[in-house]
């Protein structure tokens, strides 16, 4: 009669079992798809049950032909170990199933990152007239997956306010489509792109080495005189040029209105159905020895309307920006000069510049950084005259930066900030005509 020995029937079983589950792990990863490797190891899987089955057969029909001594024995040396080898294949397939779920979750979730920032001055550093310790904002960044093209931005901030309430701001939310690296269509509420530090460094004060902005670039509800928002549509894009690469944006969108001395970007509309628009073009370098320099120009126009008085004044503003950004050095300088018209009040255009200069050096150590700001604002300009801080002003600045990690950083600055025309509201709201500034900053990212 014809007999397999013992220790050779089990060799077969467990090499055979052995080959298929811990092969077909290492060709389903090489065939890098996920399905398909999916598919793969589920049929092998099943071929590598049936082999069993058809092997377990092959031992009971020679058990029963040698008096069951082999089943025994066949049992304790194969049986753990190829249900092991099975074991690993079902586990395999499920490390799959899993890791290709999480894909899937991750291209229609919605990522969320945050900043946050609390301070201490012997002034507030957007409100002169509060002082000590002071709650800057917690800023929830929000960038839906919605598909390789269909892109969103959202920017939910709580923020403290002129009155030194804590309030909730929807910054910005947009929603927009690529065509490609050269045009992308966004609609929505955005950052109006002129100058630079508009769009590049945006409400997480822990992106911008300095502790805050100029003064006159502060965002609408901390002290800025220019409409930093605009609610309606933007077309942006870049396209290579040399060294480096043209930059492009052009927008349309409400008209802003002031409101409580301070700009007002409107939500829901224009009241008179009046709307903005303007553009904004530079270029930036991305090789040889300029590598890190963008230039650019920008210009809007706007008919601005105020909510007390019914002043509409037509904006025309123009201005350059240029920034060199490099490993060691970030240097930003902008200057703006404005056209306005008095469209019901006073006749007549007036002429009002505001410009600054910064320059940092980034150290292993830390980030020290110097800047000059001065704004020469008519006040016979009703749109800046009617503005909470729209007084001409000049400021110096000293300050630095120190990263605890890669994620928080502690910033100071000392600065001297000299109010000129001073008016009778500025008097009304508290604000110094003259004051230095210790100031100290603790931002992070999440």
């Amino acid at each position: 009669m014809f007999t397999i020995p013992r220790h050779t029937l089990g060799a077969l079983l467990l090499t055979t079992v052995s080959v298929v589950a811990l092969a077909v792990p290492a060709s389903a990863i090489a065939a890098g798809n996920d399905a398909d490797a999916i598919a793969v190891l589920q049929k092998k899987l099943d071929q590598s049950i049936k082999m069993i089955e058809a092997l377990t057969a092959r031992v009971q029909e020679l058990e029963s032909r040698q008096g069951g001594t082999v089943a025994a024995t066949q049992t304790a040396s194969t049986g753990p170990a190829t249900q092991q080898q099975v074991a690993e294949v079902e586990h395999r397939v499920q490390q799959i199933e899993a890791a290709n779920a999480t894909r899937q979750q991750d291209t229609t979730g919605l990522p969320i990152h945050g900043f946050a920032d609390v301070g201490i001055g012997n002034y507030n550093p957007y409100f002169a007239n509060y002082r000590g310790a002071n709650i800057g904002s917690l800023d929830f960044y929000l960038t839906p997956k919605l598909g390789d093209r269909v892109l969103a931005l959202s920017e939910l901030i709580f923020e403290v306010g002129p009155d030194g309430s804590v309030g909730t701001d929807l910054e910005r939310f947009q929603i927009g489509y690529q065509f490609s690296d050269a045009a992308t269509v966004w609609i929505g509420r955005f950052h109006t792109p002129y100058g630079y530090i508009n769009t590049a460094l945006h409400h997480g004060v822990w992106l911008a080495d300095a502790l805050r902005r100029p003064k006159f670039l502060n965002f609408e509800d901390h002290g800025g005189v220019m409409p930093s928002h605009t609610v309606g549509a933007w077309l942006t894009g870049a396209q290579r040029a040399g060294d480096g690469r043209v930059l492009y944006d052009l927008y349309v969108g409400n008209a802003q209105q002031d409101s409580g001395g301070t700009v007002f970007m409107q939500n829901a509309g224009t009241a008179h159905g009046t709307v903005m628009g303007g553009g904004r073009l530079s270029y930036q370098f991305t090789g040889g020895p300029l590598d890190g320099l963008t230039v650019g120009a920008s210009a809007f126009t706007d008919k601005v309307d105020s909510a007390q008085t019914n002043n509409l004044t037509q904006l025309r503003v123009a201005g350059i920006a240029a920034v060199y950004d490099t490993d060691s050095w970030e240097h930003i300088a902008e200057a703006y000069v404005f056209h306005d018209t008095n469209l019901n009040g006073p006749p007549g255009t007036k002429r009002s510049t505001a410009w600054f200069a910064q320059l940092g050096y980034r150290g292993a150590w830390g980030v020290p950084y110097v800047r000059y700001e001065r704004a020469s604002l008519d006040q016979n300009d009703l749109y800046f005259a009617e503005q909470q801080f729209g007084a001409s002003y000049y400021r110096s600045a000293a300050g630095v930066r120190f990263d605890i990690n890669p994620k928080s950083a502690i910033k100071f600055e000392l600065a001297n900030t000299h109010t000129l025309d001073f008016r009778v509201s500025d008097v009304q709201y508290g604000l110094p005509e003259d004051y230095n500034e210790v100031l100290a900053q603790y931002a992070v990212r999440f």
